[in-house]
């Protein structure tokens, strides 16, 4: 290719990155595809443009776009990875782990594509060999915040909460703005039954962002725990009115509090409402089945547990409810 060419190209690229970070998909999308034009087998080119594919929406494009960069690079880690995330978003765990094993391969220092093996199997169920690969990334990269976030999730869910807390407070302070550990921090507290310490981190995750609703129904559950209904509805009539009175576990913690308030019916529309879109959430499948036993609709409660055991049967939680 021509070198007025190659400018030509690596200037479309810039452009489109400034577009892509911009939030200006059309104009991205314009400038990768006439870089293409110009250089149809410009890897970065095509990676770029499988990026925003992923974006918009359209797996098969992506993928289209990040084999053929992978095999004008095959050395180039970055496009396996995409193409490893890919196919872990499309639940296709077998083909993610082949190409994030690529990725091992010609990096084994690569803690990234060891991350999103690890993802595949907790989806998969299989959370102590996530568990494993996950300890591994966090050897290779003890600073990354990420990792240790989802080994407190990972701990939490096989019934280790001291490790849990210690990950997550950990990731906290490698990441204090990370509003997602303040709400992990608090399922982890209110497990331990530690309310008062799990309403302080739901707080503390909204002072960093006011609208976070799993924040905001977080610290409601708990103040239902503690027994301050009262303070609950408060959070979320608030809640309601930064825009979450269609989120679902605002929904779910203003069910469980009706229970409590001896709006009966109430709480039954409610949370039969979230079910019927949310019945894979192992969060609001958990709120429900509170509710069910705190208003003695046991038969309910029992098709909930089994749905729960269903999705997740060596979840720790889980079986605490089954146990009890």
């Amino acid at each position: 290719m021509a070198e007025n060419n190659e400018e030509k190209v690596e200037q479309l690229i810039q452009n489109g990155l400034s577009y892509h970070d911009s939030g200006e998909v059309e104009q991205a999308r314009d400038a990768y595809l006439q870089a293409l034009e110009l250089e149809p087998e410009n890897a970065k080119a095509l990676d770029l443009a499988g990026l925003l594919c992923m974006q918009c929406g359209e797996p098969g494009a992506a993928e289209e776009f990040y084999s053929s960069a992978a095999k004008i690079e095959p050395d180039n880690t970055r496009f396996l990875l995409h193409l490893g995330i890919l196919h872990l978003e499309q639940n296709e765990f077998n083909k993610s782990e082949e190409a994030l094993r690529k990725v091992i391969e010609l990096d084994p220092d690569h803690s990234d594509a060891r991350l999103y093996i690890a993802l595949g199997k907790r989806a998969e169920g299989e959370r102590e060999d996530s568990k494993a690969l996950l300890e591994v990334a966090e050897e290779l990269d003890g600073q990354n915040a990420n990792y240790k976030k989802w080994l407190g999730l990972l701990s939490l869910e096989t019934g280790d909460l001291v490790t849990a807390l210690e990950y997550t407070n950990r990731s906290i302070e490698l990441d204090p703005l990370d509003i997602s550990v303040y709400s992990q921090l608090g399922v982890i507290l209110n497990e331990m039954d530690d309310f008062d310490l799990a309403r302080k981190s739901y707080a503390a995750g909204l002072k960093i962002d006011p609208d976070d609703m799993r924040c905001r129904a977080g610290l409601a559950y708990t103040l239902i725990k503690l027994g301050k209904l009262d303070e609950a509805k408060r959070e979320l009539i608030e809640a309601n009115k930064k825009g979450g009175k269609d989120h679902p576990l605002v929904i779910s913690v203003s069910a469980l509090l009706d229970s409590f308030s001896g709006q009966k019916q109430d709480a039954l529309d409610k949370i039969e409402t979230v079910l019927t879109t949310e019945s894979s959430s192992l969060d609001i499948l958990f709120l429900a089945y509170q509710l069910m036993v705190n208003l003695e609709q046991d038969e309910r409660a029992e098709e909930i547990l089994e749905t729960m055991q269903s999705l997740a049967p060596d979840d720790a939680r889980v079986m605490t409810a089954l146990l009890g």
